[in-house]
């Protein structure tokens, strides 16, 4: 028996919608170590280790800025659903609460706040739960991070 012309294109649409749904998932916070390839294809130097919850944890580096991936929602230190770009300052002067909530108010992406000597963190949060992140839009999630910091480093002279 032959299949219909029919059956062939549902058979084709079925391949295709498949394929789209595979390339869209691409990337996702359950497989660090694609994240950290992700990065790395970026042009990011990162390491994968863990922070002091068991959690997985990417190390990398903008110009003169470290910076951590942290991941959250884990269990057991796996399957993670999110992510958290931060990168932390270490100023003098410190920073007062009222320059961080003009950086806030002005800018969409990364939030800022000073901890308790004045210095300045910078935080950026990734949802990757259920279908995660296509490659590209993680590519340019990279980039929108690594403008955000640099815009941060002009921010606070650094």
């Amino acid at each position: 028996m032959q299949p219909t012309r029919t059956s062939r294109r549902a058979l084709a649409a079925a391949l295709i919608l498949a394929a789209g749904a595979q390339q869209a998932a691409a990337i996702n916070a359950t497989d660090p170590e694609a994240i950290r390839v992700a990065m790395q294809d970026y042009g990011f130097a990162a390491t994968l280790g863990t922070d002091s919850e068991g959690d997985p944890m990417i190390r990398s580096r903008i110009s003169q800025t470290e910076f951590q991936v942290l991941f959250f929602g884990c269990e057991g230190g796996r399957n993670c659903s999110s992510i958290l770009f931060r990168a932390g300052y270490d100023v003098e002067p410190p920073l007062s609460a009222l320059t961080m909530n003009e950086w806030n108010r002005q800018k969409r992406f990364g939030k800022a706040y000073i901890d308790d000597e004045g210095d300045p963190f910078l935080e950026m949060d990734v949802n990757m739960a259920f279908d995660g992140l296509g490659e590209q839009n993680f590519q340019d999630t990279l980039d929108w991070w690594r403008v955000v910091v640099e815009n941060f480093e002009d921010f606070i002279g650094w």
